[in-house]
Parts: C-alpha cells; sequence; structure tokens
C-alpha cells in the first residue's frame, strides 16, 4: 500500500484530508509539526508529500539534502497546500493546491502523479437504473454500475460495438429524481467469460454535458462519494467545514 504524508497545521484540513485519502486506497501519516516531516520521509518511504504552506517556513523544517533533492528533482511527487500567501513554496516545482480543496481535481492531482496507470475522472460504484439506445431505435434497460464526470458503464448484453454513438439516459435520484440524458460514444466493450465471472457491459464517454447537466452530476458525485467515505468511518464525525470547494 502506498503512503502519502500530509503536514499540516490546521486540524480541519487533515480531518478532511486523511478519511478521503484512506477512502482511495492509500495510508495515511499525518502531522501538525515541521520537526516530524524529516523523520517521516525517512523511516516511511512515502509516495507523495502534502504540505502546508505555513509549515514550509517553519525554522523546525530541516530537511536532509538528499530529500530536498528527491522533492526538488520530483523523484517525490510533492505539492503545498496553499495558506494565504505564506511559504517557501519554490522548494517545491508544482503550483500550490488551493484550499478549500476539489476533490476531482485532488483525485487528478495524486493519480498523475503516483499511479502507473493514472485515471483522471473520480468515479462512483453504484447501482443506478438507466436505459440506452442506438441512434434511432427503441430504449433498452440496462444497470448504471460505475458514474464519472467523463462517462459511465452499463451493466448489459453488449448490444453495441466500440466507437457507436448512443444516447443514455440515468437519473439522479435525491436531486430533485433530475433525469439526464445525453449523446455518448461506446470506448469499450465486456464481453462474458469464465475469466471475468461471465460479467458482461459497456463503457462509454459523454460527448457534450449542457452546463446545468455538468453541474449537477459533479455535486451528485461529490455528494455520494463523501457519503461513502463518512460510511466507511463508521459514520464518526462530519468532514470539517470549509475544508472542501463547494
Amino acid at each position: 500500500m502506498k503512503t502519502i504524508l500530509v503536514a499540516d497545521q490546521r486540524d480541519d484540513l487533515l480531518a478532511t484530508l486523511e478519511p478521503i485519502l484512506k477512502h482511495w486506497g492509500y495510508r495515511v501519516l499525518s502531522t501538525q509539526k515541521a520537526s516530524q516531516v524529516t523523520t517521516f520521509l525517512k523511516e516511511s518511504n512515502p509516495c507523495m508529500l502534502m504540505i502546508g504552506e505555513k509549515l514550509l517556513d517553519e525554522k523546525n523544517l530541516v530537511l536532509e539534502e538528499s530529500q530536498l533533492k528527491r522533492i526538488r528533482t520530483g523523484q517525490l511527487p510533492s505539492v503545498a497546500l496553499k495558506q494565504g500567501n505564506e511559504g517557501r513554496t519554490e522548494l517545491i516545482p508544482e503550483p500550490p493546491l488551493d484550499v478549500p480543496l476539489d476533490i476531482f481535481d485532488l483525485y487528478a492531482f495524486i493519480q498523475g502523479r503516483v499511479e502507473k496507470f493514472p485515471r483522471q475522472n473520480l468515479r462512483l460504484r453504484l447501482r443506478l437504473p438507466g436505459m440506452y439506445r442506438v441512434t434511432a431505435g427503441e430504449y433498452i434497460f440496462a444497470d448504471v454500475i460505475n458514474l464519472s464526470i467523463a462517462g459511465l458503464f452499463f451493466k448489459a448484453a453488449t448490444k453495441v460495438q466500440k466507437g457507436d454513438r448512443i444516447s443514455v439516459v440515468f437519473p439522479l435520484f435525491g436531486r430533485g429524481r433530475e433525469i439526464i440524458e445525453v449523446e455518448s460514444t461506446v470506448l469499450f466493450t465486456v464481453e462474458p467469460e469464465a475469466g471475468n465471472n461471465y460479467f458482461q457491459g459497456f463503457g462509454v464517454g459523454f460527448d457534450a454535458l449542457q452546463d446545468n447537466q455538468y453541474a449537477q452530476l459533479r455535486d451528485y458525485i461529490k455528494e455520494h462519494f463523501l457519503r461513502e467515505v463518512a460510511a466507511s468511518k463508521n459514520g464518526v464525525g462530519d468532514f470539517a467545514k470549509g475544508q472542501l470547494k463547494d
């Protein structure tokens, strides 16, 4: 399991980041003390360092030359967490991440720097009723089991082929029962085989979400994702207010 080291003086930010990063499958080491950063870097060999700008100015932040080199050359992906106009951000080549954090940007940022096969879009695993049709054909019912702002995956008999243009319809329950219909392209199909337990379906990419659809879908994914993370914490506590972008 890969480890992310998060160092920041803000309790509420740490309380927000830790469960989210753990839900994404990372081990999290967190500290509010600049003096512990060097020790954690030496002992835990993290795949990423996330550090508050104020800690970068702390006199107790004394990094070894080898650690500085890894940060400056990108061998240790590192990013500052914005806090006013504080911090020696020139130590870290990456532009700082804005706080409040955008979970979609955060997910893409981490994936792009620590994963061999990165995913750019935060996905929900769920089960929604949906429909699709090819050109002017009749709608076919299917289950949406994976959803992102870029596309979805239908669990269904693959009556489509890669490259087909289709129209997909799915509801966003809990948001005024909004129904979204959008033109899409089939990106891949999964055929039923013993190796995948005879699972069958296909993935599509959205061709053109309208602005209001895009906003509704982002809100829906964020709300469900945060509820999922909270549930994994056994329902203890809420995310710190003001640390995630609305």
